[in-house]
């Protein structure tokens, strides 16, 4: 049996090996892209082809030459490692200056024997030479246009520098009029443009702005201060300010009669998608992952809710914690909800599963919709446990002809070998879980310091008379006092970080607040959740903002 093992062990290091050099056969990935998709004419832009493998040769930007001019060509590579995976990654960037404008089609670049994407590029008329009144001003703007409660607005900055600066500092925007979350998008993008006959270095930053109540919000200014360096004369600190922006916020849009009960979630894209550990039928008593993922443009991933459907007649459902990530693209914030379930079948034959829905407010053509996952019919084996073995005959029974002996065959030992590791796997799993979840002794903490104990009482007077706007102004004032590192901004960002039973009342309030719920607010349930905000623990301290690097002609 210990040569046997030893055997299977070399088999699947053997298996492993071929899959890596499998991989390392294919051919890279490469892809092209922007950093800006819509440009001015005098203004230039960064062209990036990307190979992810092994590559040979330079690309051939010849063909990007026709409808632009290349200013700037540098390339870079590195080693990256994802997921124990060892890949090289080479980078080209071009800088580009278009001749013209429309919108135009950047053709695929070969390189070697591979072809990247094509990438298309919209080019704007340049602005009047009036739009340049100083060697240093800014530009603001705002999209979209119809602005919803808590559903998001790109805040884009243009800073134009014509001189050489040093020790430079740029402000977040301020707002005014009503309480907002302001999210920064990535880093700053940096290109040339022309205005007025002078050339200029253009620093372009982005915010996310999500609105939390309806009315008008003002936004800006944006300052700027550094230290200007003229080519004649001394060298002095300036300040500079943007102009404000004023957007006018709708109100939550209720839902239809047959989603009543639909909390508000507005996106400009909304997807559900499901997939599955492995394909195939069920088998009783093996488990499986079934994972829902949620993607939303323009929402932050604390805003998107917890899937809540029926398990299925004959199935077990046992949830992991669920994962929340973001990542920035051009639309702004794109959020990230993943739900993983192990699915246990009970019983062979065939179950039915539900259908997973998710309703949301499409921003974009103002309406609801509902991202759906549709329902199946599931087959289930019997379990694979061996048959009972029939007692044996008495030895003075005559005993037919034996069959002929059956060929030698590894493979069910294999098999064997591979479903005892996969259960060991899940068991060790199952073990981690159960660990990660029990309760971790808190350490001692000092008792709250006396004005957050004042708060806590106005909070609790204004649940008990259903002062929900009350309520929310309070529950944010102590988040701010108790979070002072880093505060939770809206309600479900505080539920996040309060325990189960506190959380869900206060993410009831927000929904009664903003899901266009009809009927008073009854909030004797949050007065008495709120004893067990006392142990809530103080966060890290918070970190300081950004510095601006210098700016040079």
């Amino acid at each position: 049996m210990v040569r046997l093992l030893a055997l299977l062990l070399a088999l699947g290091a053997v298996l492993v090996s071929a899959a890596d050099v499998a991989r390392a056969q294919q051919p890279p990935e490469i892809v092209a892209s922007v950093d800006r998709e819509t440009v001015r004419e005098n203004e230039s832009f960064t062209y990036v082809v990307r190979a992810e493998g092994a590559v040979r040769g330079e690309p051939d930007a010849s063909v990007l030459e026709r409808d632009f001019d290349v200013l700037q060509r540098a390339s870079s590579s590195r080693v990256q490692i994802l997921n124990g995976r060892t890949s090289q990654v080479t980078e080209w960037t071009f800088q580009l200056m278009p001749r013209g404008t429309g919108r135009f089609t950047l053709p695929g670049v070969r390189v070697g024997d591979a072809m990247t994407n094509a990438v298309e590029v919209e080019v704007l008329p340049a602005l009047a030479d009036a739009d340049a009144p100083a060697d240093i001003f800014m530009e603001v703007e705002t999209a979209p246009e119809d602005v919803y409660v808590q559903s998001q607005v790109i805040y884009t900055l243009r800073l134009f520098v014509g001189v050489s600066t040093g020790r430079a500092t740029l402000t977040p925007p301020e707002v005014a009029g009503g309480e907002a979350i302001v999210e920064r998008l990535g880093e700053d993008r940096q290109y040339t443009a022309s205005r007025g006959g002078r050339d200029f270095i253009v620093r372009e930053r982005r915010y996310a702005i999500f609105p939390q109540q309806a009315g008008r919000l003002v936004v800006g200014p944006v300052t700027f201060e550094a230290m200007v360096i003229p080519s004649r004369g001394f060298s002095r600190v300036q300040r500079f300010r943007s102009g404000t922006v004023e957007i006018d916020v709708r109100s939550a849009v209720p839902p239809p009669a047959s989603i009543g009960n639909a909390a508000w979630l507005p996106a400009a894209r909304l997807t559900l998608a499901e997939r599955w550990s492995d394909g195939g039928p069920l088998a009783v008593g093996v488990p499986r992952t079934r994972t829902l993922i949620v993607e939303a443009d323009g929402l932050l991933e604390t805003q998107l809710p917890e899937l809540r459907f029926d398990a299925g007649n004959g199935l077990r459902r046992y949830a992991d914690q669920p994962e929340l990530a973001r990542e920035i693209a051009d639309v702004g914030l794109r959020a990230r909800r993943t739900e993983r379930y192990a699915v246990l079948a009970t019983s062979p034959g065939e179950v039915e599963l539900p259908a997973v829905e998710l309703p949301w407010f499409n921003v974009v053509e103002q309406r609801w919709q509902v991202a759906r996952v549709e329902p199946q019919t599931l087959r289930v084996l019997p379990g694979a446990e061996p048959p009972p073995i029939a007692p044996s005959e008495p030895v003075e029974q005559a005993m037919p002809a034996p069959p002929p002996a059956p060929t030698t065959n590894v493979w069910p030992y294999v098999s064997a070998l591979l479903a005892a590791g996969w259960l060991a796997t899940l068991v060790a799993w199952w073990w981690s879980t159960r660990t990660a979840r029990r309760p971790r002794r808190a350490a001692p903490r000092p008792a709250p310091h006396t004005s957050e104990r004042r708060m806590l009482k106005r909070l609790k007077a204004a649940c008990t008379s259903a002062d929900a706007q009350s309520a929310r102004r309070l529950l944010l004032e102590w988040a701010e006092q108790r979070f002072a590192a880093d505060p939770p901004r809206s309600l479900g960002a505080l539920a996040a970080r309060l325990p189960a039973e506190a959380a869900r009342e206060v993410l009831d309030l927000e929904a009664h607040l903003y899901g266009a719920q009809s009927g008073p607010w009854v909030g004797e349930r949050l007065a008495r959740a709120i004893g067990a905000l006392d142990a809530v623990a103080r966060p890290p301290a918070a970190a300081k903002a950004d510095t601006l690097s210098p700016l040079y002609r």
